[in-house]
């Protein structure tokens, strides 16, 4: 929700989600930081990070998506929101799940196999280029 101009999170979210979306995320957070910090806002089931650790390639950016073990865990998550960490502040919004446990807008991302360049492409919920 866009308040005056300061987004603030819809704690109603999506009834019966337990996933989160994590946005403006620094490039340099890991895996690890990001179950460290959603991890005290209840048990988590399991947790992505695009692109993951150690991806051979430079972004600019990264999304998170967590999910938990108990809906009611999204709607405390939400509230990290506007939280500065790292160098950025924080935007988090509850996400449907699917098969795959994803937002509903998926583009595609190619995929990274050791350390050779892009080849294949598969549903994702960022772009990674063309």
């Amino acid at each position: 929700m866009n308040r005056g101009g300061v987004f603030t999170p819809d704690l109603d979210g999506i009834p019966g989600t337990t996933v989160v979306q994590v946005t403006n995320l620094s490039s340099a957070v890991s895996s690890e930081q990001m179950r460290t910090l959603f991890a005290f806002l209840g048990d988590i089931e399991e947790l992505r990070l695009y692109p993951p650790d150690n991806t051979p390639l430079s972004f600019s950016s990264k999304v998170c998506y967590v999910k938990y073990r108990e809906p009611s865990s999204v709607g405390v998550a939400q509230h990290l929101t506007n939280t500065v960490f790292i160098d950025r502040a924080l935007i988090v919004v509850p996400c449907a799940e699917g098969d795959h446990w994803g937002c509903l807008v998926l583009h595609t991302f190619p995929t990274l196999r050791n350390d050779r360049p892009p080849t294949e492409k598969h549903p994702c919920l960022i772009s990674y280029g063309s």
